[in-house]
């Protein structure tokens, strides 16, 4: 179809974000842009050294890796020698797509390049100079200000900057608030939490039903379809599972496994606390059978032999993301192509017209604005592989990329930091309890008043579980419990302090019980006791 390559996003077309007030900035990196319409970080680049070497843009361009020679870029009036560092960029050889020129053009696509503090910290020690000819008014005509397309006007978006906290605007990511996730069993499309990493692509409604996806095998195309066709030939499913970001809880690791453990740390993502969740009733065909029935059954046969085999997903926005086949062709996991959240289409910030919903999986790998799949050996394929979304503990040296979500429980109510009186004796507490990708499925959850000295089982409320097409349980489960407060003592009436904590912990049929504090894995898929904070007054 009209919208099956990422060619039709191209920096060039992109616009910027919303207007607003000017919030503050990241840190003394970043310079904003703004006017009545137009919002865009700008990292202004590293100062120009007195004495520093001048270049000409030919001399920087006959440096583009060829015939031996060595690998430099430019971003704003510095020149970067990129050589040896090209073996660490975490988006790996992607940054040759600037060799030998500028590399502004990428980077005002790709906005997290604006608002990583490791970015400045690489360019400062790779700079070598500056371009002669540089002109700062071009350079801002063609880069300063339009950087995103009017996507912050699409449909959810407005309702979603009202139920979340936000991130960042480019790429647009936000927290759903604790209350939005404690109202309903179902977590409302526009109040899910969204981790964008590039714009979002412009599909129009009319468009989607001939929005088609490539199937490849060992980079040959097998088929194309389009969701029309899949809708008719394949059988229509649905599926409740929590969608949830590597990264949730990544406050929580960094409190209780420290700074050094996280790879979010001193970064706006180190604040990441529960909202990166939600439960949402996906609806589509199985990915199972559609694999099935597009792959040569010669083919198929060989897979058993080749256990090291992927499928690879890639979006219109040029996302990238896999997963081991074999987890795919297990029907029993539940893996989707959906065009559908809430028994309605999806929202241009959920993947619109359709993503890839893999339940138990961390949201990363479920790979929206769905345009190719393709099976074959992992390779090189893309950052969000090779350098993300892996086991970053220090002491590990093999880091094996995260496939699975734990068992977890968090407490949405009351939240970190509320207040209740002095002499309150009870404490109403509310939360949810998820499987994960264990498959196994949820059997208690326990409250603790006395740092985990005793536990008093709440109650699940079973009775509000979606009824669907799952195999076995994906979605969460809400609890509650009414809790007595041990007496407060010692603090002054016009002071307070948080005298009490809150626990919670969840354990599954198969006997496997949250932990008390778990591996720090860089900052990733954190699922120890929630510890909630309360304040006596």
């Amino acid at each position: 179809g009209a919208f099956a390559s990422v060619a039709a996003y191209a920096p060039s077309k992109l616009a910027c974000a919303e207007a607003g007030d000017r919030p503050e900035p990241w840190s003394r990196y970043w310079k904003w842009y703004t006017d009545s319409s137009l919002r865009a970080p700008r990292w202004p680049g590293p100062p120009a050294q007195p004495g520093e070497r001048l270049f000409s843009r030919a001399e920087v361009a006959a440096c583009d890796g060829s015939d031996g020679s060595p690998v430099w870029i430019t971003y704003r009036d510095g020149v970067y020698n990129v050589t040896e560092y090209i073996s660490q960029h975490p988006g790996g050889n992607f940054i040759l797509n600037a060799a030998g020129g500028p590399v502004d053009s990428w980077w005002r696509y790709w906005g997290q390049h604006h608002i990583s503090l490791d970015v400045p910290a690489v360019l400062e020690k790779l700079r070598i100079g500056r371009l002669s000819d540089w002109q700062p008014e071009e350079d801002d005509e063609r880069f300063g200000r339009g950087v995103w397309e009017e996507e912050q006007q699409q449909s959810g978006r407005e309702a979603n900057r009202r139920k979340t906290q936000r991130i960042s605007e480019m790429p647009y990511q936000t927290l759903t608030k604790s209350r939005e996730l404690a109202a309903s069993a179902v977590t409302p499309s526009d109040a899910l939490f969204v981790r964008n990493h590039a714009p979002v692509p412009a599909v129009g409604h009319d468009e989607a039903a001939v929005h088609s996806i490539s199937f490849c095998l060992a980079g040959t195309e097998l088929t194309s379809l389009c969701l029309a066709e899949l809708e008719a030939q394949f059988a229509s499913v649905r599926v409740t599972s929590v969608l949830q970001c590597t990264g949730n809880r990544a406050s929580d690791n960094i409190t209780h496994n420290g700074y050094e453990h996280s790879g979010f740390a001193n970064s706006d993502d180190e604040h990441i606390g529960l909202g990166m969740l939600g439960n949402i009733i996906w609806t589509g065909v199985r990915l199972h059978d559609v694999l099935r029935a597009v792959v040569p059954a010669e083919e198929q046969s060989k897979w058993c032999e080749e256990a090291d085999l992927y499928v690879s997903f890639g979006g219109l926005d040029g996302y990238t993301n896999a997963v081991p086949l074999k987890h795919i062709m297990n029907r029993e996991k539940d893996c989707l192509l959906a065009m559908r959240m809430n028994d309605e289409l999806l929202l241009p910030d959920h993947g619109f017209p359709v993503r890839v919903v893999l339940p138990g999986c961390p949201g990363a790998r479920q790979v929206k604005w769905l345009s190719e799949v393709s099976i074959g050996p992992l390779g090189d394929i893309a950052p969000w592989v090779k350098h993300y979304y892996r086991d970053r503990r220090i002491d590990t040296p093999v880091r094996m990329p995260i496939q699975s979500l734990p068992l977890n429980s968090v407490i949405l109510s009351p939240e970190p930091g509320e207040t209740f009186s002095k002499d309150a004796t009870t404490l109403s507490v509310k939360g949810v309890a998820y499987p994960g990708g264990t498959d196994s499925a949820v059997e208690s959850v326990e409250i603790s008043t006395d740092c985990g000295q005793t536990w008093k089982d709440a109650r699940c409320l079973w009775e509000e579980v979606p009824t669907d097409d799952s195999s076995r349980p994906r979605g969460w489960v809400r609890f509650e419990v009414n809790l007595d407060l041990p007496p407060s003592h010692g603090i002054r009436r016009d002071c307070g302090g948080p005298l009490e904590e809150v626990w919670c912990r969840a354990t599954d049929d198969a006997g496997n019980m949250q932990p008390a504090r778990s591996a720090p894995l860089g900052g990733y898929i954190y699922n120890g006791y929630h510890r909630v904070p309360i304040v006596r007054r």
